[in-house]
């Protein structure tokens, strides 16, 4: 395979390093903007090139030595050899130029993006696999291989002491074949859960500070400072709600709130904590989203505000619906730049106008974007 002597110009959603070859777009990982690199070409898309990184010839000035010894095999993390900084410029930079590429928002307000409290040790919950040789890691990149590791350096310390004490010959609750997820709450205790085929999964953030952040956030584009005998009026609908992270302090804000959430399980959990808190105003539906919506819809509940915080691949199915309902704000959680700024497109086709995107660095050392948007109808 040729050999070729490529400038990385910048960095790819997918974490890879972009650079060109002839004019053509080439993709490199492990490569930062500003590095000079000898790279091997592996296939030609046409369009583009998929390459793998032989030799740095000139390190860039954000290039920096990854803590993990790990890094490029384990397939958790992309960034640990761009310096922090420089991974906050580059998710903004890539964040900003979808909505406006895919989006067509002419020169989106995207706010600066909010940095992690600390860019390291911030994951509360990891999902750990176990081959039939008995080794305890992550999968490699794009495989089904366990990857082993002394301490992953993006999780919690309490999960990695867990992990040795699983490893220890001694213990009795090594785990079986398959999987396992570890999760540390408020104490000191690590609850360990066998993962299940099966089994359905209840979604929460693992970055706790940047959760924070995440939900005054939302707050503050929903309400701002508005009067509370005001925002008490006001009707909010809630789709993809999970187990309420968003739900209960919107409910303290507003008026009556309906949540719609996929899974059961979470909105079993949901209901006992509505009931322990005495939430009169906090309804919660279990189904998919279109169909709760639609259920709201039949029930001529119309929302002053709706709040969408999709999986990956976006709120493509109930925009339609969204646009006939009008709610008069929409709060838009994305983790995906890509679908978020399809789905703005769509809005802002419709009579809605893109008021602000603010990204927040859930997810440091990934190329992983977190953003809330705030639109509002014209």
């Amino acid at each position: 395979m040729v050999e070729k002597l490529i400038f990385i110009e910048r960095l790819a959603f997918g974490g890879e390093g972009i650079g060109r070859d002839e004019g053509k777009v080439v993709f490199v990982p492990g490569t930062v903007p500003g590095d000079r690199v000898r790279v091997k070409i592996l296939s030609d898309h046409g369009r583009y090139e998929k390459a793998e990184l032989v030799a740095v010839e000139e390190a860039s000035p954000d290039r920096v030595i990854p803590p993990c010894e790990v890094f490029g095999a384990c397939g958790g993390c992309q960034w640990q050899h761009v310096a922090y900084e420089a991974q906050l410029k580059w998710k903004q930079a890539i964040l900003a130029e979808t909505v406006e590429r895919v989006g067509k928002v002419v020169q989106p307000n995207v706010l600066p993006i909010i940095p992690a409290a600390s860019p390291w040790n911030y994951r509360s919950r990891i999902q750990l696999k176990v081959d039939d040789r008995g080794a305890i890691g992550f999968y490699a990149g794009k495989t089904h291989r366990v990857i082993e590791f002394e301490d992953c350096k993006i999780a919690d310390p309490r999960l990695n002491g867990k992990i040795a004490e699983l490893r220890s010959p001694e213990t009795e609750e090594f785990p079986e074949t398959g999987g396992f997820e570890l999760s540390v709450n408020g104490s000191d205790a690590v609850h360990v859960e066998r993962l299940h085929a099966h089994a359905e999964p209840v979604f929460s953030q693992v970055n706790r500070d940047q959760n924070l952040r995440l939900v005054q956030t939302v707050l503050d584009f929903a309400f701002g400072n508005a009067d509370p005998a005001f925002t008490r009026k006001r009707t909010v609908i809630e789709l993809y709600a999970g187990s309420g992270n968003l739900s209960f302090p919107i409910a303290e804000r507003a008026g009556a709130v309906h949540c719609v959430e996929e899974s059961a399980k979470a909105v079993a959990r949901a209901e006992d904590e509505t009931a322990e808190r005495g939430l009169s105003n906090l309804h919660w539906i279990a189904g998919h989203a279109e169909w709760g919506l639609k259920k709201l819809y039949r029930r001529k509940v119309v929302p002053d505000l709706l709040v969408l915080d999709p999986p990956r691949r976006g709120a493509k199915e109930i925009l339609d619906l969204v646009c006939v309902m009008k709610p008069r704000q929409i709060v838009y959680i994305s983790c995906d730049p890509v679908t978020l700024a399809r789905d703005l497109n769509f809005l802002t086709r419709r009579h809605y106008r893109l008021e602000k995107v603010q990204p927040i660095d859930m997810f440091p050392q990934t190329y992983h974007i977190e953003s809330v948007s705030l639109l509002s109808w014209r």
